[in-house]
């Protein structure tokens, strides 16, 4: 027999999952619309990529 703080995360599960999935939705279409943002987070990776590369692959 399921105990009622059971029975009630049973039926919060699915709420809280629609509200965690919303919210990624909203963050991503918020960076989406950052081109600049989106721009500077390239620009970082094609700078620091020597650099680890370099760090890593010395022997």
């Amino acid at each position: 027999v399921a105990s009622v703080s059971e029975l009630i995360s049973i039926c919060a599960a699915p709420t809280l999952h629609y509200d965690e999935v919303m919210l990624r939705r909203r963050q991503w279409e918020g960076r989406r619309k950052n081109p600049r943002s989106l721009m500077m987070t390239w620009a970082l990776v094609f700078l620091t990529k020597p650099f680890f590369c370099y760090l890593f692959n010395k022997s």
